[in-house]
């Protein structure tokens, strides 16, 4: 159990405060430090004033009824913290990890009614985002959040892997991924009735250019730093997202792959000694870096004794590459993977299904890559175009059976980050046979340790024995449809159906 805090209260609303606890029984108890303004106690839990404005009260061990009848008292007093509703649908963004040496950055979008507001100010209170805690704290908030699923609360989260911020300036990837969250919000809720909240990292032009748009539709827009601290939707978002990072850095601590003379890598943060440590164990091993660590880091040069500043670059996320359909839909909030097609930048030719194939480049490394069909050229910069304006993938079956995603994952990462969603039906051909266990138990290791999200959709208790091809085609392609998904395939059966729904399609 929690305790509860309220902040910003003025010194004449806390004397009424004070004045009601002791009114309900409380007792005075005397001030532990000169940045407390006055101390009581009421039942098992002792309530702080702080001269700052911050009031604490102690969680109630035994659960008191007249504990919580006092919070909730006090709730009505001093109000919300937070600026209330002003829309039907509260929208807030907010990202983590973008300052941590280890693992990926996380970027989240919570979308919830207004009708709801209160709940989860009173579930989310005593939270604070800015301090560190461990996996089991914010896992325990999550929970609390998720439980308001039922109530339509909805979030998304999307990954940027360290190899993109190390050599990005990311900005750009951040507006491209926000705008995308946001595309796939709008298709629940109208986006007149809605309230933006984003913590401002410095937002570029096509976001801008979005939000202005959005504004012109009747959506509410506040870019404003420290969101957190003022809208309880970005606070959610917030919230959220650290759950999902220290979820990743809890299962990296506890891989013995990744521990050295005892050591793991602590809560990823440069400031950190043990992190520190651990860095220092790993490079005196001789070991390369694995994937989680973020290279261009200070500390991390610091360490491999070098001393050139690295130079980012702007990410070839190429909109030229992706249909004038399919942006001009982006640009208005909506995410179309009808109207996607790729721009063949050799030949000239608009395509609506692109190959794709691994191979060894001059240096005997393993790479992959999309091809034309028409001109059999590579096409440079798709994966990450893809990557961050769509996200979502579609694998058939034989894509399952060929183990080709893990493949990809091993070596040239052409996948990394996708949300890879497996249809019931792909599932339940897939898992009776030998290589497509091993392939769905290397895609949840993937999964577990954050490098690529994998959700099942549907259940194969709802798929019938006797299915036809036709019915099982029909629902790979609805889960496409759904969720706005690039089908993978090596059928041309499935492929050819995909192409007369207008699913934009990797055929291998």
């Amino acid at each position: 159990m929690q305790g509860r805090t309220w902040k910003n209260i003025e010194e004449n609303l806390a004397e009424e405060i004070k004045n009601y606890l002791l009114d309900m029984g409380a007792t005075e108890q005397e001030v532990k430090s000169v940045i407390e303004d006055w101390r009581v106690r009421l039942s098992d839990s002792t309530f702080t004033f702080y001269k700052k404005g911050t009031l604490y009260s102690t969680p109630s061990k035994s659960k008191d009824p007249l504990v919580f009848e006092v919070w909730n008292h006090i709730d009505s007093m001093v109000g919300s913290s937070y600026v209330l509703p002003t829309k039907d649908y509260l929208i807030g963004l907010d990202e983590t990890g973008k300052g941590e040496v280890i693992g990926h950055m996380v970027l989240t979008g919570v979308v919830f009614p207004s009708e709801i507001f209160e709940k989860l100010d009173h579930v989310i209170g005593p939270a604070d985002t800015k301090k560190r805690h461990n996996f089991k704290y914010w896992d325990s908030l999550f929970m609390k959040i998720d439980a308001y699923r039922k109530f339509g609360l909805n979030f998304l989260n999307e990954t940027i892997p360290p190899w993109h911020v190390d050599t990005y300036n990311i900005n750009k990837i951040m507006d491209v991924v926000y705008q995308r969250i946001l595309s796939i919000f709008f298709r629940e809720v109208e986006m007149s009735k809605c309230r933006i909240v984003l913590d401002d990292y410095g937002l570029g032009t096509s976001l801008k250019k979005f939000f202005n748009f959005l504004e012109k539709q009747g959506t509410e827009v506040v870019v404003t730093h420290n969101a957190d601290e003022t809208y309880l939707e970005a606070k959610i978002a917030s919230l959220i997202s650290k759950r999902a990072r220290e979820e990743v850095i809890k299962r990296i601590n506890e891989n013995p792959e990744f521990q050295i003379n005892g050591l793991s890598v602590g809560t990823g943060n440069a400031g950190d000694p043990k992190t520190v440590r651990w860095l220092e164990k790993w490079h005196a091993s001789g070991k390369p870096w694995p994937w989680f660590v973020k290279r261009s880091f200070r500390i991390v040069r610091q360490i491999e004794n070098k001393t050139r500043k690295v130079k980012k670059i702007i990410p070839p996320i190429r909109e030229e590459l992706m249909s004038r359909k399919f942006i001009e839909d982006f640009e208005e909030g909506k995410l179309s993977i009808q109207s996607l097609s790729i721009n063949c930048p050799h030949c000239g030719k608009t395509q609506k299904a692109v190959s794709f194939a691994i191979f060894k480049d001059v240096n005997g490394r393993k790479v992959s890559g999309m091809k034309c069909p028409s001109c059999k050229k590579l096409i440079d910069d798709a994966g990450i175009t893809l990557r961050y304006y769509c996200g979502y993938v579609v694998p058939d079956s034989n894509i399952i059976r060929r183990r080709l995603i893990s493949q990809d994952l091993e070596s040239s990462r052409f996948f990394e980050d996708f949300t890879v969603l497996i249809p019931a039906v792909v599932w339940k051909e897939c898992d009776v046979v030998k290589v497509g266990k091993e392939e769905f138990k290397n895609l949840a290791r993937y999964a577990s340790m954050g490098r690529i999200k994998l959700k099942n959709i549907g259940r194969i208790q709802d798929i019938p024995e006797d299915i036809t091809s036709t019915q099982r085609d029909e629902m790979i392609i609805e889960t496409a449809l759904k969720n706005n998904a690039i089908l993978i395939t090596g059928d041309n059966t499935m492929k050819a159906y995909a192409l007369s729904k207008e699913i934009f399609t990797i055929f291998i």
